[in-house]
């Protein structure tokens, strides 16, 4: 397994959460469904702990990375996003903010192709148009400077 198959592991249980209460429970629920359903590989070692933290990560910080989407939307209503779009978008968004270890270049970059795999034909063009304000955004200011 590699850090791209766990980043889609976590996308897929980030877009889980947007059909369940935001509570911990929730979350515990989300997961146990999701890993009960999956015909391939589980993951596992560093890559279940990267899924672990990300997705704990985006559900601890979800207001705050909204917020960061929501400042970086031109004409556009964070009400009116797909949910998968916004899966992917704070998927990245946390990684942007808090992995040290994922260049910002590889969230956006790897956020655009998970969108081409599960999104409209418009979402790629969108989420790299709004991460890529997001990304030279915390280059010229900082990680710390969104959060």
């Amino acid at each position: 397994m590699t850090r791209r198959d766990a980043r889609r592991h976590a996308f897929s249980l980030v877009y889980q959460l947007a059909f369940f209460d935001h509570k911990i429970e929730s979350l515990a629920e989300a997961k146990k469904f999701y890993y009960d359903s999956l015909d391939d590989a589980i993951p596992t070692g560093k890559h279940a702990e990267y899924v672990d933290r990300v997705v704990w990560g985006v559900f601890d910080r979800q207001v705050q990375i909204d917020g960061v989407i929501d400042n970086f939307l031109r004409d556009w209503d964070l009400a009116r996003i797909s949910k998968i779009d916004l899966a992917i978008m704070r998927l990245a968004i946390y990684e942007m903010l808090c992995e040290q270890d994922v260049p910002i270049g590889t969230a956006v970059n790897e956020a655009v192709e998970i969108a081409k795999d599960y999104g409209t034909d418009d979402s790629a063009a969108f989420i790299n148009g709004v991460l890529g304000n997001v990304a030279r955004h915390i280059k010229a200011e900082g990680r710390e400077s969104i959060g």
